[in-house]
């Protein structure tokens, strides 16, 4: 499970296999805005940080995305990384130069992919921001639009060539992840291999001639569930914890199990359990559920030391917990 959300995370960064070929330059696919006009599901236009052509980085969930595509998507699995595998959804499978692999974490919204990733085929794909990043560009042509160096792990690994770091350029919080692939036709250093942290402009990576070979996006909103994940104890009452592992939390009181209940995500407190005095709160909202109600909690702060929430309709303030191993 520690691989997965490290896996999970590396996508969401900014996270399949490898696409070989002689690198080139590579310029924005020219869009046919007449198929588009004809087919809206043709459109091959990326936003980053809202959408992926008719998906929606930050509300569209599985059934949302079958039903957009219709014979264009199917549920399929799709690779994660050090051979993990989960059903997700494969649009265009039958293209594999503009095929797209979807993966929705069971551990995070429904309503929100993991990521949406891309390879091409032969460092071609119609797929493109409208600033013209793509499959096949050299990685000189990234950094212009990144507007300055940034960090790679070095080739050859599980999570060889993929960007580490955008040093605060223009694609840094936008929910972009690229992978590189150096060239094979080109000389590739021992000291750019492994598990070393590369720049962009490093004169030995400049060398193995670096293209663009994978393109992920996710909302680069952090979603509060995997924050919450772990245990939590009371700052007002330090006999009082939960644990969240999952869809479930526990709760606990001088460290004797109370009881345990299903919680899902509600991204924007859209659920019934949530209008119960009349008027749903605005923001991100976790529903737990019980043998016979639910009650709604409403995310006031989840980071890494502090989770605050307030029970939708129930009496007293937020409750405040802290972080505890």
């Amino acid at each position: 499970m520690k691989n997965l959300f490290l896996i999970l995370a590396l996508l969401a960064y900014g996270l399949y296999s490898c696409q070989p070929g002689p690198a080139q330059g590579a310029e924005a696919p020219a869009q046919d805005t007449t198929a588009t006009e004809a087919d809206p599901r043709l459109d091959f236009t990326i936003l980053p940080g809202e959408r992926v052509g008719l998906v929606d980085l930050r509300s569209a969930s599985e059934a949302d995305v079958l039903q957009a595509y219709g014979s264009l998507a199917q549920k399929d699995s799709v690779y994660l990384g050090e051979g993990l595998f989960e059903q997700g959804v494969v649009l265009f499978k039958e293209n594999p130069k503009n095929r797209v692999y979807l993966y929705w974490d069971p551990l995070m919204s429904p309503r929100q992919p993991s990521f949406v990733s891309i390879y091409g085929e032969g460092r071609q794909t119609d797929w493109s921001t409208p600033e013209g990043l793509t499959i096949g560009m050299s990685i000189e042509q990234v950094e212009q639009l990144n507007g300055r160096a940034f960090e790679l792990y070095g080739f050859g690994w599980d999570y060889g060539g993929y960007v580490s770091n955008w040093n605060g350029g223009s694609l840094e919080g936008k929910g972009i992840s690229l992978r590189f692939e150096p060239n094979e036709d080109a000389t590739t250093a021992v000291e750019v291999l492994g598990d070393v942290a590369l720049s962009s402009d490093a004169p030995a990576v400049r060398q193995a001639q670096p293209f663009v070979s994978e393109l992920t996006f996710s909302d680069p909103t952090p979603d509060p569930m995997s924050m919450m994940q772990g245990g939590w104890r009371s700052t007002t009452d330090e006999s009082y914890e939960i644990i969240i592992e999952g869809n479930q939390v526990s709760h606990f009181s001088d460290q004797r199990l109370m009881y345990t209940a299903a919680i899902e995500a509600d991204p924007g407190c859209t659920s019934e359990a949530c209008a119960v005095t009349g008027t749903a709160p605005e923001g991100f909202c976790f529903i737990e559920k019980g043998e016979f109600d639910a009650q709604c909690n409403l995310v006031i702060t989840a980071n890494e030391t502090t989770l605050e929430y307030t029970a939708i309709g129930a009496a007293g303030g937020s409750l405040v917990f802290e972080r505890v191993d």
